[in-house]
């Protein structure tokens, strides 16, 4: 009796052990991060920077990803699986822009840090009728969203607006001490004003950036590319606003 307890407890040792070590081969999983996509509206999510970092959609595809700045980010949208495998280039925060497949774009602003690979899935809303909508007011609201993503798509280059009225500038616009702000670029269409602005950090320290910042009445979304900027560097900052002629 005693041998057949000993034989019993050896085994349950044996399959402890293994147990273990088939969880300790498995590698990490990566942290899961759920958000609200809401166009024209930034969401902030944090990335590894020693591992690579899983973009999805829920119940949808990302059919493309696009920073600003190319030299900030590597890696890119899969067609087959409709997800995006990144790696920030940098160790700074900075925007990007998500296109899902739906036709909707995402602003994320990706926060590196010395931490495992993330995934992070984006929660598409969508508009769902109510006895108290009309179908002209969802199509209404519809076509708003698409505008505004549109017109970042414009300012970022990705697309160009056709009938919309596009004017190179540099008109400079007093901000804060130690910054240089000027208008580079306008892009007008029939209900929107879309402005490109380049930031300069002119001081002797590091400057930090908030979107909230350039939020004012009639402003519709604000994308900025780096939030911290280092003396001597620059960066872009979007601005989509109501045309003031649209009543």
């Amino acid at each position: 009796m005693q041998t057949n307890h000993s034989k019993m407890k050896r085994l349950s040792l044996e399959v402890l052990a293994w147990s273990c070590l088939g969880l300790s081969l498995s590698g990490p999983a990566l942290a899961l991060q759920v958000v609200d996509g809401v166009e024209g509206k930034t969401v902030f999510v944090n990335v590894s920077t020693r591992d690579l970092n899983r973009i999805a959609i829920e119940g949808g595809k990302v059919r493309r990803i696009k920073a600003a700045d190319d030299s900030v980010l590597t890696g890119s949208a899969d067609q087959e699986t409709g997800q995006a495998l990144v790696q920030p280039l940098v160790k700074d925060p900075f925007g990007i822009f998500v296109f899902s497949q739906t036709g909707k774009t995402y602003t994320l602003v990706l926060q590196p840090k010395d931490i495992p690979g993330e995934s992070i899935v984006i929660r598409e809303q969508r508009i769902e009728a109510s006895p108290s909508s009309l179908p002209g007011e969802i199509e209404r609201s519809s076509s708003y969203q698409q505008a505004i993503k549109s017109m970042l798509q414009a300012l970022s280059g990705e697309r160009t607006l056709s009938g919309a009225e596009t004017r190179k500038t540099w008109d400079e616009i007093k901000l804060w001490k130690g910054s240089r702000f000027a208008l580079e670029q306008t892009i007008q269409s029939n209900s929107m004003i879309g402005e490109r602005y380049r930031l300069f950090n002119v001081s002797d320290k590091p400057m930090r950036v908030a979107e909230q910042e350039f939020y004012k009445k009639g402003v519709l979304a604000v994308a900025v590319r780096d939030l911290n900027l280092d003396p001597g560097r620059s960066t872009v900052v979007f601005v989509v606003k109501r045309n003031a002629g649209v009543r």
